[in-house]
């Protein structure tokens, strides 16, 4: 069975059924429509939709559009499983019906994959469009290791075999669709780009995208790492500049002793704030202590050997550990994610 077609639509407009037009017209394809709690208002174009061969959903209260792609996915392992996946596009018109299909057809051969329709951002990409795709695709490479130049895009091909376990994680908004990228590789699924269309209407004025709200829950997993490597850095510099001034004045290796023991508080601080709310680690405590303590030791020691062979050249001190340790941090960020908290990634199943 080929891959369905699924559009979660908030109070859509006359884009939404023309859409729907063109697709029926090129495709005998199922299409399911969910219907995200857009009220009495907006029925009457639901059922033009339904009596254009469309199946609607319909969800009575707003849930966001994570939660209308949940309720696709168990749908369509209910209804019809033996489809190759779903397809799913946004109902607001900036998906072309002949790259929605070239995604579908890709989806039919590739049960392995997740298929992105990849957008050109060019100049005349609407500023949040541009800048918010351009932050979320470095967050997403430097957190995974994977590359994806439209992390943003709706227009994906979810397989089949993958519905059920993408249907526990986490995510109500637009940041369970980031979440999905970000499990690709727990899910087994390797990341595929096509190009498609860049299609833009007044601005993307209406896009119900919030900016802050939304993107503050897209980026919250590299945000409370941010935090907790904020607050243990703190930690760290305060303890050093009070050990290093006031408590190993008289020693030789005065750099050496106030890294050192600033460093092992911080870090305990550290490993127990990641662990616990930045990546919800499952796994073995041990072992990723262990895992911890090698990265932290490795960190201490190129910290001291940083800020010791530097120091010559200047006497600011506290500013030269301040640029070595944020060097560090970006590195310790990517090998947390990848190697030590391995087994979450960051991404909550529910």
């Amino acid at each position: 069975m080929e891959a369905t077609i699924v559009i979660p639509a908030y109070e859509p407009g006359e884009r939404f059924i023309q859409l729907i037009d063109d697709l029926t017209a090129l495709t005998r394809r199922r299409i399911i429509v969910i219907d995200d709690g857009s009220g009495n208002a907006f029925q009457p174009i639901f059922s033009q939709v339904e009596a254009k061969g469309a199946i609607v959903i319909h969800q009575f209260k707003n849930k966001g559009k994570g939660i209308a792609l949940k309720t696709a996915m168990r749908f369509q392992l209910n209804e019809f499983k033996e489809a190759k996946g779903m397809v799913t596009a946004d109902c607001d018109g900036q998906h072309r019906p002949t790259d929605i299909l070239k995604i579908a057809e890709r989806l039919d051969q590739a049960a392995d994959k997740l298929i992105l329709g990849t957008r050109d951002f060019g100049k005349n990409t609407p500023f949040k469009s541009y800048y918010g795709n351009k932050i979320t695709s470095m967050i997403f490479h430097f957190s995974t290791g994977l590359t994806a130049h439209d992390t943003q895009t709706g227009l994906r091909g979810l397989p089949q075999s993958s519905l059920e376990a993408m249907i526990k994680i986490n995510g109500a908004r637009f940041e369970y669709e980031m979440n999905v990228l970000m499990a690709a590789n727990q899910l087994g699924l390797k990341i595929e780009e096509i190009p498609i269309e860049t299609v833009y209407f007044g601005n993307n004025a209406h896009s119900h995208f919030r900016a802050f709200k939304d993107s503050i829950l897209i980026y919250q997993s590299f945000l409370k790492f941010t935090f907790s490597s904020l607050i243990c850095s703190m930690v760290d510099l305060l303890l050093f500049y009070f050990l290093y001034q006031f408590v190993f004045q008289s020693s030789a290796d005065v750099l050496l002793m106030a890294t050192v023991t600033a460093r092992i508080f911080s870090g305990m601080l550290n490993f127990t704030l990641n662990r616990q709310l930045v990546f919800f680690s499952k796994g073995d405590h041990s072992i990723e202590a262990i895992k911890y303590i090698i990265l932290f030791l490795i960190q201490l020691f190129l910290s001291w050997l940083l800020v010791w062979s530097l120091s010559s050249l200047t006497s600011l001190v506290i500013l030269l550990k301040i640029m070595v340790d944020l060097t560090l941090f970006i590195a310790s960020y990517y090998i947390q994610k990848r190697y030590i908290f391995k087994e979450t990634r960051g991404v909550q199943f529910g």
